[in-house]
């Protein structure tokens, strides 16, 4: 798949499905619902992030009804391409599409609850991920 083309089929993956990847996807959708398939997932199911959700109204997202979903609750493999927001994730999703033509990347992203902090810190941490995956997903589908 080259860079200069929308793939068919998206897949973003992170630890929880609580905040990086249903940023990613709430963005993908938002730029680009109609032409492409949007999905995220975790390894694991979080519950809904009330900041993830917070910081996607921003941008006129609305992210308020995400359900956490695990890769095997997917269910799918024939993404175009499946993106993971950590090395550890990004081995996980290797080896789930190792038979598929999906093709795997890696956009190591900090986790923004890392660390203790007020509130404010955290929804500028929110901002900062949600910054960083907007910047990668225009860099990489236009």
């Amino acid at each position: 798949m080259s860079d200069d083309k929308l793939p068919n089929s998206v897949l973003f993956v992170c630890s929880l499905n609580s905040i990086r990847s249903p940023i990613a996807e709430g963005i993908m959708k938002a730029k680009f619902g109609d032409d492409v398939y949007v999905q995220s997932c975790g390894l694991g199911t979080g519950e809904l992030n009330e900041l993830m959700v917070a910081i996607m109204r921003e941008k006129g997202i609305d992210m308020s009804a995400h359900i956490s979903k695990t890769l095997n609750e997917i269910g799918d493999s024939s993404f175009d391409i499946a993106i993971a927001f950590s090395e550890d994730v990004g081995a996980a999703v290797k080896s789930y599409f190792d038979d598929s033509d999906t093709v795997v990347e890696i956009w190591v992203t900090p986790d923004p609850t890392a660390g203790a902090q007020d509130v404010r810190a955290m929804m500028d941490n929110y901002r900062s991920v949600r910054s960083h995956i907007e910047g990668k997903i225009r860099i990489k589908f236009g």
